[in-house]
């Protein structure tokens, strides 16, 4: 009996609920809909679509129609039944409610919340009633107000106080920036405008009858004898502390499954903790010899292991018996954002180092993954889980990153702090994390209770992601300081970004870098001499994705051309009479805000006319694809200037046509395929300067690359032009123009050649490929490309097609009719007489070579088959 008396008992609450309409705007009570079944974790518009009361918001322009929701007042309700009493203290634990709301329990309010970021913990060992029958039931209710009838209200009661008021006619304030709430969830120009709420994250009833432990964290110091110290602070919260009970955590290196990243700590450690303190920290210093060192992906120099060095530790809090216990993991690494001055005082550079080394960052802006963020799978996954782990997006778009050779995610401002899930699999798979702090694109209130609230916020969230090897800096804010510096230096929000969050960070997290912004430094925040810098002059601006070639910037944190989703995520929101590229409902799922006519011409600049939803995809995706490779190849050629790309952006939320890589539904992108190119971690980049063709090699590896290069020109029907083969060396993290072709052979036929080239490192034999075309897509002088291919079963998970061609194909597209399948690689060139062998993965559909054959479909600029 007393070890279950001392143990801590966790009870979920998540399921059992109900909800029902508590106010809406012009509706009178009678009309208001009654109790419905409810989800948790869940959100308000999910559970109307459940019950048959709203149509999907994500279909056709049922967005619109559903837009009373957010307007509406919303009250969940579950019975809890005790039998027994509960221990004195125990709480009510929320992990997540969005967002404003009042909690109440047997009709008392004891709780009054309107933070969607933090976990709220309430104190009901005194409240919750027990016993046989009636007796033991307790009735949950939490009732959720409108965020933006609350945002509404405070941006009233914000004017009318006339403290740090903004100048009459200079702007408005938005009603979001005053409720903490995820911002992109109001609308933004690649999301719908759902403000929705609910229970977003599980429910708990926690007892404590002794202790528990509130937090832990890690230390790290290497030595110059190749050992670490690791020191590991464990916070520990007695329930009672005159209670005469002795505790001891135990420290224990346990083994995993996962031998690729895997790695052990000395012998177990027990430390006493102190008797009669209510909350104590308790510190355990462990010496590591010859430490394997936690790296990025593709970065560590010692080649030992695809993935990085995780050190597997259960932390357990224990006296006669185990009380709680925390399996974690440990990633010992240094990281410095590196600010040098410019010898001529002209500017500063804006580079990262991880473990001594300088790393160029090759990465994608993150956005929630839905526009109901409850409904992810935040489930745990592993390395070894397999690209499709069933509906786990943010596992696969992990997976993804990686595959493609990314190093970061930034997790952007207008969205959230991201699952455990997250992180844990950004810490696996060597993904750094760029974490702003949930601020986006507006003013936002920054004294008072507003900044208390961050207070709040602030800690609870460092002390939570803390402990990631992955989180490699802190971001006060996305674009602020960008829209706002210039008209204003003390503009509103500026004093959470100058002093609330560094004062935090400097007491919670203080080895870890701060910027105060993105894009941020220098007397211009967006400024390409200093710090880093957005790049939206292009799309925004010039419209043309070939001036990325004058953006010289240190660091390029977000730029990005926008592109149609898949034919699958169309299929999820269009109806028959829809499927037109100028249909009112695929213009409705183009948030772009640039004109749709103006979008589309864009790709028109490059591409043939859009005249069907498979133009529409095709042409727009490859159009997105050359548009990043030419930007991050120019980025990477003036590496030792430049030190980062981060794309805008990865994923997408919703069905729709915008800047992401991979689509709603999981689908890459011409420009995902792309990547694997652009972002490996050797690049063979070509890039035409009047009549010659120079070959750069940027080489991203801590060591020395040579080889072979051979590159010419061809003619579409593959004759050769002019050819040449020679050895070429690079140093290591270094960018070098190794070569260069004449053009002048080609007697002005520039849209009848193309050039390619090949390296081959010597050590690796490695091949890193690039093709070049002289003159516009529209403008190529093709010929029927002569298609052949195959199909064969390549084992029980994959098939495997190889295709050949006759004359040049570029833009190779390959799909399958009336189907979605995965395919390791596409959108490629393919050059004449060559072979491109690419796996597909099997479906349910499709899964033997006789069932994909005739159903395969493969496009080029010239021809459908």
């Amino acid at each position: 009996m007393k070890a279950l008396f001392i143990t801590m008992n966790i009870r979920e609450l998540n399921d059992q609920w109900q909800f029902r309409q508590t106010t809406a705007p012009d509706a009178t009570p009678s009309c208001m809909l009654p109790w419905l079944p409810a989800t948790v974790p869940g959100h308000v518009h999910v559970d109307l679509m459940a019950n048959g009361v709203i149509e999907d918001p994500f279909y056709r322009m049922h967005e619109k129609s559903v837009a009373w929701v957010s307007e509406t007042g919303w009250t969940y309700q579950r019975t809890i039944h005790l039998d027994a009493p509960v221990a004195p203290v125990s709480y009510l634990v929320f992990e997540g409610l969005d967002t404003v709301a009042e909690i109440r329990l047997n009709g008392a309010v004891i709780a009054s919340v309107d933070n969607m970021f933090v976990p709220h913990e309430i104190p009901v060992g005194a409240l919750l009633m027990s016993g046989h029958g009636d007796l033991g039931d307790n009735i949950l209710e939490v009732e959720f107000r409108s965020a933006l009838a609350v945002g509404r209200e405070r941006v009233s009661a914000w004017m009318a106080a006339g403290e740090r008021v903004p100048t009459p006619g200079s702007f408005t304030l938005s009603p979001k920036s005053f409720v903490r709430k995820a911002q992109y969830m109001y609308g933004w120009d690649w999301g719908p405008q759902l403000v929705s709420c609910g229970i977003w994250l599980p429910v708990k009833l926690v007892e404590v009858p002794v202790a528990r432990i509130l937090n832990w964290t890690y230390d790290v110091a290497f030595s110059p004898n190749d050992s670490a110290e690791i020191t590991v602070s464990v916070t520990v919260e007695r329930a009672d502390p005159d209670a005469e009970l002795s505790l001891d955590l135990a420290i224990v290196s346990v083994g995993n499954d996962v031998e690729l990243y895997e790695d052990t700590l000395p012998s177990p450690a027990l430390i006493t903790v102190p008797e009669g303190v209510g909350v104590v920290t308790v510190r355990h210093a462990i010496t590591v010899d010859a430490p394997r060192r936690w790296w990025p992906n593709r970065h560590n120099p010692s080649g030992q292991g695809v993935h990085p060095t995780l050190y597997t530790v259960e932390i357990a809090l224990r006296n006669s018996t185990e009380i709680e216990s925390k399996t974690v993991r440990l990633g010992l690494r240094t990281i410095e954002l590196v600010r040098d001055p410019d010898p001529d005082g002209k500017g500063e550079g804006f580079k990262f180092r991880v473990n001594g080394e300088d790393i160029f960052i090759k990465g994608a802006n993150w956005i929630p993954s839905d526009s109901f963020p409850s409904r992810l799978e935040n489930k745990a996954g592993s390395i070894d889980d397999g690209l499709n782990e069933a509906d786990n997006r943010v596992y696969n778009l992990i997976w993804n990153a990686c595959d493609a050779g990314m190093n970061m995610l930034r997790v952007w401002g207008g969205g959230l702090y991201e699952s455990e899930h997250f992180y844990e699999l950004c810490d696996e798979h060597g993904i750094l994390v760029w974490q702003d702090f949930p601020f986006a694109c507006d003013r936002y209130p920054d004294i008072g209770v507003y900044a208390d609230s961050l207070r709040e916020e602030a800690t609870k969230a460092i002390r939570r992601l803390r402990v990631h090897p992955s989180l490699a800096i802190w971001c006060g804010n996305n674009e602020n300081q960008m829209f706002y510096w210039e008209a204003d230096k003390d503009f509103l929000g500026n004093r959470l970004y100058e002093n609330v969050l560094p004062e935090i960070l400097a007491a919670e997290d203080p080895t870890r870098p701060y910027w105060p912004g993105s894009s941020f430094g220098g007397d211009n925040p967006n400024s390409p001499d200093y710090g880093d810098s957005h790049n939206w002059e292009v799309w925004h601006g010039i419209g043309d994705w070939t001036n990325y070639s004058t953006d010289n910037s240190r660091f390029v944190s977000e730029f990005g051309f926008a592109s149609s989703c898949g034919e699958a995520a169309w299929e999820t929101c269009l109806a028959s009479v829809d499927k037109h590229p100028h249909s009112p409902v695929v213009k409705w799922h183009d948030k772009t805000g640039k004109g749709y006519e103006t979008y589309l011409g864009f790709t028109a600049l490059h591409y043939p006319e859009i005249q069907s939803m498979d133009d529409l995809v095709y042409y727009t995706q490859i159009n997105q694809a050359d548009a990043l490779k030419f930007g991050i190849e120019h980025y990477r050629r003036i590496k030792g200037r430049c030190w980062g790309t981060i794309v805008w952006q990865l994923n997408d939320c919703w069905p729709v046509q915008s800047w992401s890589m991979i689509d709603s539904e999981g689908e890459p992108k011409a420009a995902y395929f792309s990547a694997r190119s652009f972002y490996a971690p050797v690049l063979l980049s070509l890039q035409r300067t009047g009549d010659s063709v120079q070959i750069h090699l940027t080489n991203d590896r801590l060591s020395p690359v040579s080889g072979t290069l051979e590159f010419g020109i061809s003619d579409f029907s593959g004759t050769s032009i002019s050819a040449h083969n020679v050895n070429v060396e690079v140093g290591a993290n270094q960018s070098a123009i190794v070569a260069s072709c004449d053009l002048a052979s080609v007697n002005g036929r520039f849209d009848q050649v193309f050039v390619a080239a090949q390296f081959v490192c010597i050590n690796s034999l490695e091949e890193f490929r690039n093709v070049l075309l002289l003159d516009e897509p529209k403008n190529l002088k093709l010929n029927d490309p002569g298609f052949a291919y195959t199909v064969t079963d390549e084992d029980d998970a994959y098939l495997r097609v190889s295709i050949t061609c006759e004359a040049f194909a570029p833009y190779t597209w390959i799909t399958a009719m009336d189907t979605t399948m995965e395919f390791e690689d596409n959108y490629f060139h393919l050059l004449p007489g060559e072979t491109r062998e690419v796996l597909v993965l099997k479906s349910d559909d499709v899964a033997t070579a006789e069932e994909l054959e005739p159903i395969l479909r493969l496009r080029s600029m010239w021809h459908v088959s």
